[in-house]
């Protein structure tokens, strides 16, 4: 069974099924790691709201997005113990890809390994920091790094089509999370699913409300500002993108479709 369930997953990821238009990108200093800050702008970067200020979440503010279709066959977790019986590491990886049929030197394989380097790369001196390969490593990870097993899971909500036109969105309500730090979980790309999760540290939540001007689709993302830049890399994307440096105002994203926020589950929202 094990078997069949990894050859199923195989297909799909060789499909390139697991791609979305957003990214999350290390951002401590640099190091001799192979997970270095991603610190290009591209057009899409520098088009789309990818990073900005926390003032921009005000209602009647506009924001350029765009939202790729969600992934139609979702990979799933592993069952726990067919996860935990797969090595996960970079000093184990010609064994991983030779156990899950994945030639050495491919595409595929390169991308297992950025992953891999991410998850093993240190992160920031507050910062907490796992990688989940099942369900149950997920919500165990953020309940360790929040402290309690009271925890509860938070979304960004987009059309179920997607709408991948790059539009303006107006912001039509704006709710603050209660609290200050948060566990952000990032999917990352690799032939099963995979969460990179870290522990938000000084930070702003908030849960937004906008509509396209252009398709008129409703979404309701959820942004994190991060209120405390001074270890992030100065030449990371965006700082390039805002004009700012490490150590000044706040720096927002939304959470990609498919991203978890966690928070204490009496966090609540306010308008």
């Amino acid at each position: 069974m094990a078997r069949l369930v990894l050859t199923a997953l195989l297909a799909l990821f060789v499909a390139g099924q697991q791609s979305h238009a957003f990214f999350y990108t290390h951002y401590v200093k640099h190091s001799s790691s192979s997970a270095s800050p991603v610190t290009a702008v591209d057009d899409m970067t520098k088009k789309m709201a990818v990073f900005f200020r926390e003032d921009a979440l005000r209602v009647g503010q506009t924001l350029p997005f765009r939202f790729p279709a969600p992934v139609t066959a979702p990979l799933g977790f592993l069952p726990r113990h067919v996860a935990d019986a797969i090595p996960f590491s970079s000093a184990t990886l010609p064994a991983i890809l030779a156990q899950l049929g994945i030639a050495e030197g491919s595409a595929q394989a390169a991308m297992m390994e950025d992953t891999l380097a991410m998850c093993e790369a240190p992160g920031l001196s507050w910062e907490a920091k796992f990688c989940a390969t099942s369900l149950e490593a997920l919500v165990e990870g953020a309940q360790r790094v929040l402290g309690t097993r009271d925890i509860t899971e938070m979304l960004s909500s987009v059309p179920r089509a997607g709408s991948p036109r790059l539009q303006s969105y107006a912001v039509r309500a704006v709710r603050a999370l209660e609290g200050s730090s948060f566990v952000g979980c990032h999917q990352k790309e690799y032939p099963y699913t995979v969460y990179m999760c870290h522990s938000t540290g000084p930070s702003r939540a908030y849960e937004v409300e906008m509509e396209g001007a252009v398709e008129g689709d409703k979404v309701t993302l959820l942004a994190v500002c991060h209120t405390e830049t001074s270890e992030w890399d100065e030449d990371h994307v965006a700082f390039k993108v805002l004009g700012t440096k490490p150590g000044g105002p706040p720096v927002c994203h939304v959470l990609p479709y498919g991203h978890i926020l966690w928070a204490k589950k009496n966090a609540s929202v306010s308008a």
